[in-house]
């Protein structure tokens, strides 16, 4: 019964975005509890791939007999399979067991300010048809919203899958996001209605909208770098400065939603004006649109480089991309304003770190890319400018997720929220 019961779960979800209370109520004692340990199993071998039954057995806290019959009704249902042998610890190869492929699929929409992109993901988190993206400059603009909602119901249409078979659309996005509400406070945001619930009465699918350095920290935490830490403060560097923070081994995301607005602390007196309209922000003196801004001043003062060639002529073709291949192909000059923004964000992580004693900073996004040209400058400031008993026990690292980490994230909010209904970690 318990299976049956996860299977109206997932139907419940997709149909009202919220479990149906009623579903457990219906369950009592030892249903109610197999319910909940299918529900585990699935949650763990999701968010940790492949397991033996002793890992099973042992973080369901259960008995081998137990966990095989628990096992064995998932295989039977068809939502958990053999995944073949693991490495011997001095006995038997142990049996592996994992989720199968096509249990459900999730719709990942990832958004900067000026383009967009969007796959659908297994339930083995795998992509399952070639990405889409297209150019949509965000604002607070009827048609920009409509625009992406003919995106994504094209999308769907064209990948051939069906509607009931997606568990959810996972939506990250720039601003100020109250992923509780599903509301956007910078874009895609007039009228009274969330633009979660706008989504939704078009698309007929769960929508879940989260900031996207929140989305980016999610993934890092559950899939990347970052797994099996419980405080781990991940920035997401693109045209702007994100901040997610996994703290005590959670999301954090504040009273409102809005927690992690590291961007907008201003770091200098009478500096240059920000988006958020104060002065000598964090913003100005690191993000993305600073760097292609040094770069375009420094071209237009005569420096050489290879981004002068790449733009060719016309410095509106200057990007991050821009710089920070050119760096990586040895370019000096953008080495040097790299190093520049990495000692700029290495000034204000040092009070990140002195606040919250992470044991770990990673770095994602189009600037991250840059690898030791930014993470070099960074660790020196974090020495200059923290305190060493704090700052040496704190690694920073790159994601290694490249491109699609703002996917990845869109996904991971999704099966973040989804199982957040049934067990609480």
């Amino acid at each position: 019964m318990y299976c049956r019961s996860f299977m109206k779960f997932i139907n419940s979800i997709m149909k009202s975005h919220l479990i149906e209370n009623a579903l457990l109520s219906k369950l009592a004692g030892l249903e109610r509890k197999k319910y909940l340990l299918a529900v585990k199993v699935i949650k763990y071998c999701y968010f940790n791939g492949e397991k033996s039954m002793a890992d099973i057995c042992k973080y369901l806290k259960v008995s081998s007999p137990n966990g095989i019959s628990l096992l064995n009704d998932l295989i039977d249902k068809r939502i958990v399979e053999k995944k073949g042998f693991g490495a011997s610890k001095g006995g038997r190869k142990p049996e592996l067991y994992g989720i199968k492929k096509d249990v459900f699929y999730v719709l990942s929409v990832d958004m900067d300010i000026f383009q967009t992109r969007m796959t659908i993901y297994n339930s083995t988190n795998e992509s399952v048809v070639e990405t889409r993206t297209f150019n949509l400059e965000l604002n607070n603009n009827p048609e920009t919203l409509d625009a992406l909602i003919r995106n994504i119901d094209d999308f769907i249409n064209e990948s051939g899958m069906e509607r009931n078979t997606l568990l959810g659309i996972g939506l990250s996005i720039p601003g100020l996001v109250d992923s509780r509400k599903g509301i956007n406070h910078t874009y895609l945001h007039y009228g009274t209605k969330p633009v979660r619930d706008i989504l939704q009465e078009h698309l007929k699918i769960p929508v879940f909208v989260e900031n996207d350095a929140k989305a980016i920290a999610l993934s890092v935490w559950r899939f990347g770098v970052a797994r099996g830490k419980r405080d781990v403060l991940v920035l997401f560097l693109n045209w702007g400065i994100g901040l997610g923070m996994i703290l005590d081994g959670k999301l954090y995301r504040g009273a409102s939603g809005f927690a992690g607005e590291f961007s907008h602390i201003p770091i200098v007196e009478d500096g240059d004006l920000c988006i958020c309209g104060k002065l000598g922000c964090l913003q100005t003196l690191a993000a993305g649109t600073t760097l292609v801004k040094m770069a375009k001043d420094g071209i237009n003062e005569g420096k050489n480089s290879m981004i002068a060639v790449e733009a060719k002529g016309d410095l509106d073709n200057i990007t991050i991309k821009t710089v920070v291949d050119a760096a990586l192909r040895g370019d000096q000059f953008a080495i040097n304003i790299l190093s520049r923004i990495g000692k700029n964000l290495g000034k204000g992580i040092a009070v990140l770190v002195q606040l919250y004693n992470p044991e770990m900073i990673v770095l994602g996004g189009k600037m991250a890319e840059s690898g030791q040209f930014l993470t070099t400058p960074i660790q020196q400031a974090l020495h200059t400018y923290s305190m060493s008993q704090i700052s040496d026990r704190c690694k920073v690292e790159v994601s290694k997720m490249g491109s699609d980490i703002g996917l990845r994230g869109a996904m991971a909010v999704v099966m973040e929220d989804v199982f957040e209904f049934v067990v609480k970690k």
